[in-house]
């Protein structure tokens, strides 16, 4: 393999490396895909990779030349839609060229998510189901409008911790603010059908599955993303009830 088709081998099973762990992928599937992407070409053998939860590195052997790489993740999301397109990726990756697979890559990394309204519109309807499964219509329609709160409260481009801070904060304290007014809504029941907007599940199950795999560098730093996001609820929570008994 020529030394430039090498190194376009090596970045294009970075950017798979690097998308999927940045769309919220867990470790062993980050690995597996960057192994498989390395072994679509002949030429390249012994694919090794170390992956955390904010780092990439990944060698092979061409010839009697070892390439390694090296890479930071600053930002993590939760993009399913990414996850899936990577994954189809990776399927069809034997029957690409390199050049083929750098333009898909491309187009994986430049399909945006969900637009805002959607995001905040689809917040408000799971809010509205959990209040149906816990009360009745009358709460699910208040409901339904904090939960479009909370909404477009996460889907802002604030601190993610922050974020969950202030909208802990703003599904508790708006039920207490309409009971004031004798507006009837349970209080309970409002708080606890627009907490699951909240509730880090894809991280806590990545964290199970890193624990599984072995994987305990990266489970250790899942598992404290998901404590952090879990104090985050609580003292949004706790400083509306503190407000609401001044």
């Amino acid at each position: 393999m020529e030394s430039k088709k090498s190194s376009q081998l090596a970045k294009i099973i970075m950017r798979t490396g690097k998308l999927l762990l940045q769309s919220g992928g867990d470790v062993v599937s980050v690995k597996h895909a960057m192994k498989h992407i390395c072994m679509t070409q002949p030429e390249a053998s012994k694919p090794e990779a170390v992956i955390t939860s904010n780092t990439v590195l990944f060698s092979f052997k061409v010839e009697h030349q070892i390439i390694t790489r090296v890479s930071e993740i600053s930002k993590v999301s939760n993009d399913l839609n990414k996850i899936a397109l990577i994954n189809t990726f990776c399927q069809q990756a034997n029957s690409m060229t390199l050049e083929e697979m750098d333009e898909e890559l491309d187009r994986i990394e430049q399909t945006k998510p969900h637009p805002r309204w959607l995001r905040v519109l689809a917040s408000g309807i799971c809010s509205a189901g959990f209040g149906l499964f816990f009360s009745d219509w009358s709460d699910a329609l208040y409901i339904f409008f904090i939960g479009l709160g909370a909404g477009w409260i996460l889907t802002s481009q604030l601190n993610r911790i922050l974020a969950i801070i202030c909208a802990s904060f703003f599904v508790t304290i708006c039920p207490i603010l309409l009971q004031l007014a004798n507006v009837p809504i349970g209080i309970e029941t409002s708080v606890v059908s627009n907490m699951p907007l909240m509730v880090p599940g894809m991280v806590i199950f990545n964290a199970i599955r890193d624990i599984i795999n072995s994987n305990y560098q990266a489970a250790v730093n899942r598992g404290t993303e998901a404590l952090l996001i879990g104090a985050a609820i609580a003292t949004g929570t706790g400083i509306a009830l503190a407000v609401s008994l001044l």
